[in-house]
């Protein structure tokens, strides 16, 4: 019998302890290069072009393949430069590495595709 309750405990953690990927995942999110992010690329973040900037607002808007986005950068956005198409280590970047012209992926907070929300992560190409 006690075989057979560690049997069920072991598991049930293993079945509970599937949710850290998604943790350790946005602990390594700096390091996975646009469009390559496993689950979140294309279904829940945003890939496009910045066409328009707005520092006063702190906006940014995106043309994807189907759409325009508007994007809010908040305090808690993180904004990460793609170096890997260089061969370079990926950083840490800013509000001022965000230019016109530029290929983005955005992931708003929640993971929710909203028009105009704050974004949680940026990585720019």
């Amino acid at each position: 019998m006690p075989r057979v309750f560690l049997a069920g405990a072991l598991i049930g953690a293993i079945l509970w302890g599937g949710t850290p990927f998604a943790h350790s995942q946005q602990a390594t999110e700096i390091y996975i290069p646009v469009g390559q992010s496993p689950g979140l690329s294309g279904k829940v973040t945003i890939i496009g072009t910045v066409e328009a900037i707005n520092p006063q607002a702190r906006t940014i808007n995106v043309t994807g393949s189907a759409a325009t986005w508007r994007a809010v950068i908040t305090d808690r956005t993180k904004i990460w430069l793609d170096k890997s198409k260089q061969r370079l280590s990926n950083q840490t970047g800013s509000f001022s590495d965000l230019r016109n012209g530029v290929l983005v992926e955005v992931k708003y907070v929640d993971g929710e595709r909203r028009d105009g929300g704050p974004a949680d992560w940026i990585k720019v190409q």
